[in-house]
């Protein structure tokens, strides 16, 4: 009993403390080969003597401890923009500090705009995980999806195609202010006049 009591202590304060080797230190020579390597990069681009950044990074740390298992994975990172980051910060066009960017498959999905406490961090970063348009399959999951109150677009592909790509990026992109869901089944297009 003491031994359990004295385990949660040990990972409370580990988490209350921030896990700052959680967050990927990133720099213009592995920029981009380490966000190819993750699907969903939560990148804080900071300056080590601006006073928000000072006061965003152990909420940042400790929320990369807290996401570090989720599933699908979500990666936090980090960019110094006044040495190994220059680079990276300009192609960017980072102009202020700190700037936050979700990045998804490499490149960048949106600004995070976000809330700036752990807690919050990471409730913000798990909904953006998982796809982000539903595949549609039942003339049933489609009336359901459409007759819903809030706003809903809906994409009918024959095939995949640049088209249905460029579709779900869009889908990335505003995933916080419109549900998107898309079909390729063919009796679902016959019936609502697609082709």
């Amino acid at each position: 009993m003491i031994l359990c009591k004295l385990i949660l202590l040990i990972s409370l304060f580990y988490i209350t403390l921030g896990a700052e080797e959680d967050v990927l230190e990133l720099g213009d020579d592995d920029f981009s080969t380490v966000l190819g390597e993750h699907d969903t990069v939560l990148v804080m681009f900071y300056a080590p003597w601006c006073g928000h950044c000072k006061k965003l990074k152990p909420e940042y740390a400790k929320a990369a401890g807290l996401i570090k298992g989720n599933d699908p994975p979500i990666a936090l990172a980090k960019v110094d923009c006044t040495e190994a980051g220059k680079e990276t910060c300009n192609k960017h066009g980072v102009t202020g500090y700190p700037t936050l960017k979700i990045f998804r498959g490499g490149e960048v999905s949106q600004e995070y705009n976000g809330p700036r406490e752990a807690a919050g961090i990471v409730k913000h970063m798990k909904s953006q995980v998982g796809p982000s348009s539903k595949d549609l399959n039942k003339d049933s999951e489609l009336e359901d999806f459409i007759n819903k109150e809030d706003v809903a677009v809906v994409g009918f592909f024959e095939k995949e195609s640049d088209l249905k790509s460029a579709f779900l990026k869009v889908a990335d992109a505003l995933r916080e202010k419109v549900r998107f869901g898309h079909t390729s089944n063919r009796d679902l297009l016959s019936k609502h006049g697609h082709t």
